[in-house]
This record gives C-alpha cells, sequence and structure tokens, in this order.
C-alpha cells in the first residue's frame, strides 16, 4: 500500500468518503503524482491503440463489428488521439514506455497521413471509412492536436511529409478562420444568443487558428486571434465559470478553461492566470468525492452520474490543490479499470495528452472532497454544502425559457443530495418540458401544469441553507437538515399568496440504478426494468443501500426518462438514464412536509 502523510490521513479518516484508492492507492497505476500518472495511462491506452488502429490510419475503440463492416459508429473527433503517440515519441519520463519507440511514431505517421488525405482542397475535412465519406463533426478539434502533433514530430518527419502535413493543415486552419473564427470575435458578448453557438466553440476554434499561426508560421493568424482569445478568458465569471447563457455548464467549462490554460503558457497573460484561479475554485467545490460534476447549476446538460477527465486539467496544474484535483479526476475516470481506451475513449485521452505537454509541476494540497465540511456559493444563487458523509447542492437559477432552442434546459431549481457510503440519491439537474422533475411544480385546477418559478432566491449560513421558490398563487420553501452522517431530512412547504384551486407539489428525482431491486416493505421487493411503477401508500422504500422515510401522500413512480437535447429524440427511452420521481404533495397552507432520509447500517 502507497504511503501518505499522516495528516492527509487525519483529513481522509475525518472526512470518511474518499476511497483512499482514488489518490493514493490506485489497484493499477504506480504514479502518485503528475505528470507521471498522465504519462503511465497514455503508454497503456496506446499498447491498446496500436492493436486497434486500422491499416488507413485511423484510430479506433475495437474492431470492426461483422455487422457493421462500414463501421457506421466511426468518428473524426477520434483522431484527436494522434497526439499521444506524438507526444510519448518525444518526451522522457520515466513513467512513459515509449519515449523514442519507433512503433509509437509509426502509428503518428500513419494517423496524419490519414488526416492529410482527408482535407480537401478549399480546406474542408471528408473523413472517410473504407473509402466511404463520414460525419465530419468537429473536426475542428482533430486539426487543433494534428497540429500539436506536428510540432512534435516535425523534426522527426521526412521533408516530403512534413511539407504534405503543413499544406494540409494550412488549407483546414484557413477555413476555420474565415468561416468559423474571425467572423465572430467582434461580437459583442461571447455567450450563445450572441455567437450562435456555444462559447466553447469559438474559444477552441480561435486558440486552433492562433495555435496553428504559431506552428505553421503565419503571424497574421496569431495577430488577429490573440486579442480575441483574451477577451475571452475576460469573459470568465466572478463565480469561476464561463457563461454559455446566463450560467454555467459544467462539462462545457472544462473546454473553456482550456483556452486560458494556452493563453497563459505562451504569453503569461494576469488575466488568463486570473480565469484559472477562479475556475479551479469552481470545479473543486462543484465536484462530489466521487469525481463526478454537480450539475444543479447546468443549464445545457444533466448529469449521467459517470465521473469524467480530459479537456483543462492543465489549467488546474498552476495551483496546489489544483494539481490534486486534476490527478483526482483522471483516477476517478479511469475506475477500477486499467484499459484506459475503455474506460475514458480516445477523444477524453487526446486531451490527457494536453494536460500532460502542458503540466505545470508542483506541490500539490488538500482538495474540498477530502474535508470534513465546507460550503461554497456562486456569484448566482447557488450553492454546495459538504457536512460529514453527505454533499448537497441547491440552485435557485432563474432563467427566461428558450424554447426554440433543443439545447437549453429549463431551469427548474433543481437540488442534489450525495452520501459516501452510497454516491448520488437526489439529483440529475435540470430538464426542459418535464414538470415532473421540477422540485415544485404547480398542478392547476384545468388540468394543466406550471413548473418555470417566476422568481427563486437562497437564504443561508454556517448552519443551514433554505431555497425560497415563487409559483404563481405560491410561495415555496426547501431546506435539507443534515442530523449525522447517516440522516438526513428534506423539509419543503408551500404558502399560499392568494385563494386558488391548484396544488403545489414537491418532486425529487431519485438515482435508481435499473437492473438493481426497491424494497418497498412489507415483503415488497421489486427488481427495476422497463415495466412502470407506480408506488402510493409506501412508508418505506429502499435502494442501493439508502431507505426514504415517505410521506403518506407521496408517489413513487419509474422509470421516468429524461430529456436529452443531442440526437433524434427529445425524451429517449434509455433505461440506464431513467430516474424515479418522489411526489409530494404540499396542499395544506404553511405546513412543512418531511421527507427523511437514512443510509442502511448493514450496508
Amino acid at each position: 500500500m502507497k504511503s501518505i502523510s499522516s495528516a492527509l490521513a487525519a483529513v481522509l479518516l475525518a472526512a470518511g468518503m474518499l476511497p483512499a484508492a482514488s489518490l493514493d492507492n490506485h489497484p493499477h497505476w504506480r504514479s502518485e503524482k503528475l505528470p507521471d500518472l498522465y504519462y503511465e495511462v497514455l503508454s497503456r491506452s496506446l499498447e491498446q491503440a496500436l492493436e486497434l488502429q486500422a491499416p488507413d490510419g485511423r484510430y479506433r475503440v475495437g474492431m470492426p463489428d461483422p455487422a457493421d463492416p462500414g463501421e457506421t459508429g466511426w468518428r473524426i473527433t477520434w483522431m484527436q488521439y494522434i497526439y499521444a503517440p506524438a507526444l510519448l515519441y518525444v518526451t522522457d519520463n520515466e513513467a512513459n514506455s515509449f519515449h523514442g519507440d519507433k512503433h509509437a511514431l509509426a502509428s503518428a505517421i500513419r494517423a496524419g497521413d490519414y488526416l492529410a488525405g482527408i482535407v480537401e482542397a478549399d480546406g474542408s475535412v471528408l473523413p472517410r471509412v473504407n473509402g466511404k465519406p463520414t460525419n465530419p463533426l468537429d473536426a475542428h478539434r482533430t486539426i487543433y492536436c494534428w497540429t500539436e502533433a506536428y510540432a512534435l514530430l516535425r523534426p522527426h518527419l521526412d521533408a516530403g511529409r512534413a511539407e504534405r502535413w503543413a499544406d494540409a493543415l494550412r488549407r483546414a486552419g484557413k477555413l476555420i478562420a474565415e468561416s468559423e473564427v474571425f467572423g465572430k470575435i467582434h461580437r459583442p458578448k461571447y455567450t450563445s444568443p450572441f455567437l450562435g453557438f456555444s462559447p466553447n466553440h469559438l474559444g477552441l476554434r480561435a486558440t486552433t487558428v492562433w495555435r496553428m499561426g504559431m506552428v505553421l508560421g503565419i503571424p497574421e493568424w496569431v495577430q488577429r486571434t490573440e486579442p480575441a482569445l483574451k477577451r475571452f478568458v475576460n469573459h470568465v465569471q466572478p463565480g469561476g465559470y464561463w457563461e454559455e447563457h446566463d450560467g454555467p455548464t459544467m462539462i462545457y467549462d472544462y473546454l473553456n478553461v482550456s483556452v486560458a490554460g494556452l493563453l497563459w503558457h505562451y504569453t503569461s497573460d494576469p488575466d488568463a492566470m486570473r480565469a484559472m484561479k477562479l475556475n479551479t475554485d469552481f470545479h473543486t467545490h462543484w465536484t462530489t468525492p466521487d469525481g463526478i460534476d454537480i450539475h444543479t447549476v447546468d443549464q445545457r446538460n444533466r448529469n449521467h452520474f459517470r465521473p469524467r477527465a480530459s479537456y483543462g486539467l492543465f489549467a488546474f496544474s498552476h495551483f496546489p490543490a489544483g494539481r490534486r484535483y486534476a490527478r483526482f479526476r483522471l483516477l476517478t475516470a479511469l475506475g477500477e479499470s486499467d484499459k484506459p481506451l475503455q474506460a475514458m475513449g480516445l477523444e477524453s485521452l487526446a486531451r490527457i495528452a494536453q494536460d500532460a505537454y502542458y503540466h505545470s509541476a508542483g506541490e500539490e494540497a488538500t482538495i474540498p472532497q477530502q474535508m470534513p465540511s465546507y460550503r461554497h456559493t456562486l456569484d448566482r444563487p447557488a450553492v454546495v454544502r459538504k457536512q460529514g458523509d453527505w454533499v448537497y447542492s441547491l440552485s435557485a437559477l432563474v432563467s427566461p425559457e428558450r424554447p426554440l432552442s433543443q439545447f437549453y434546459l429549463d431551469r427548474i431549481v433543481p437540488v442534489s443530495l450525495w452520501n459516501s457510503a452510497t454516491g448520488a440519491i437526489i439529483g440529475g439537474g435540470n430538464s426542459k418540458g418535464q414538470p415532473q422533475l421540477a422540485t415544485f411544480a404547480v398542478h392547476r385546477a384545468d388540468g394543466s401544469w406550471s413548473y418555470l418559478p417566476l422568481d427563486a432566491l437562497l437564504a443561508g449560513s454556517a448552519d443551514a441553507d433554505t431555497m425560497y421558490v415563487a409559483h404563481e398563487g405560491f410561495s415555496l420553501s426547501f431546506t435539507f437538515d443534515i442530523e449525522d452522517d447517516s440522516r438526513a431530512t428534506v423539509r419543503a412547504r408551500a404558502e399560499f399568496t392568494y385563494e386558488r384551486p391548484d396544488t403545489a407539489y414537491l418532486h425529487l428525482p431519485l438515482v435508481i440504478h435499473a437492473g438493481g431491486t426497491l424494497d418497498a416493505g412489507e415483503g415488497r421487493t421489486v427488481t427495476l426494468d422497463k415495466k412502470p411503477l407506480e408506488l402510493t401508500g409506501a412508508r418505506r422504500i429502499s435502494h442501493n443501500g439508502w431507505s426514504v422515510f415517505l410521506p403518506g401522500s407521496a408517489t413513487v413512480t419509474w422509470p421516468v426518462y429524461t430529456y436529452s437535447p443531442y440526437g433524434n429524440v427529445r425524451v429517449p427511452e434509455n433505461i440506464h438514464n431513467a430516474q424515479a420521481v418522489l411526489s409530494v404533495p404540499l396542499s395544506v397552507d404553511g405546513q412543512w412536509v418531511e421527507v427523511r432520509f437514512s443510509i442502511d447500517a448493514d450496508e
């Protein structure tokens, strides 16, 4: 077992929830620090990638299925992985088993030759699988990684190949610059309503053109994009995030901070350092101790409770707590797997290569996940609190509805609850067009539902936090009461602002695992599959090591399928992303309703 300091051990023991394996005793990895762990993971991934690389140079996550010889699921963004073998080949690190290895170089060369062959004369990228065109979505991300790989490998390429790669990169870069960057960088604000797309797209494309200008010797590209990058980093909010619309988005925010990280590396711009510091503070506090982002403040994505690591970790590495957080993110994303390709995927590993290359080495420091308690607020009405084994969050962010955009979720004041013994219990984040997932919704006398808040706010202190929500006809209140490490209570009430024959409801989305069981007491145990379930009158239900004690008026419904902004179906019937919803009417004016949660002692 790897040793840890006695001070850190005391913190971990007091916190009682961060598994030692995550940071100090991972079963598959020898490296105890960054960047060594990056190189160890990348080396292991390349061992797999070499076996799976297609004859034409494409990187794949598996061998083609005989039933799908056209590899219809293949994506051009997987080719970002070219960054990994290029970096491994040129980097001398004790954890890198591919330094100077001819197989790493040959792999990167085959991948670069493939990419050079799919850049058209006009600069457009037309990826092909076995000669057939496929989707070029987000090809600019691959162009960036190829640029970095070219910069690393240029001394090791023959003159003809180096010129072919450079010529293809120039064509691709010119098209990105003229069609996606130069016409956008003077917009009044770098948010979706002004850009027409998410700001991370502008940030990544602008840094791509900027970096290509450096590598390919095109000073005009550097000069035109650098002021935009300075503007971009100054769009960071006081709460430490970049706005998509009018608040944070967890996943895309890692892409945004990578822009600040690159700008700092090449220019030492103090605003980039400030942005990285604010963003490190934001992410370290809005992540549960199992490495999962807390999505209650996210307006673009719901939480599917999977840890991630890819973009932006190098930006955190300028700070002691950020270095530990980056290592923590990587280890939780790997989980118990010793196969990085399966655990993380090619795209994420490509950005781990970026994290390794731009890493700033130094000492680590304790992160919030290791602390026995903390309370953190944003510059908006949102709070996350850790208290012993519990972590909860409340988000009172309210935004105008965006009915014409499939990509923006309704802010429906979601809440979350997590425990070290069980993981997430309540949560998931915002949704769209789904009143049953709103923390508070009002069932009108005419049968319709109102679920978009008129207003919301938070009142809190070192001891407790209460969220207040206004709906037409109701003033609603919600609070968590943490009793000890195994007991927590939700309290909610509705106060009537004028007489109407309507009923306010509390909805708690429960994190239920398909394939598991739900114990409803009195010998009722249900296997959770696609069969609809509606429980009424149950006084206690148990699942995954936790129990909830219900008011007599409560109903539990399973499965509730959740909205997705991606793909062709807005509410796909994906049982693995489904939730159970606990619904309680708040029918008595001013009366608090209690829902008590406990952690089962025998689990």
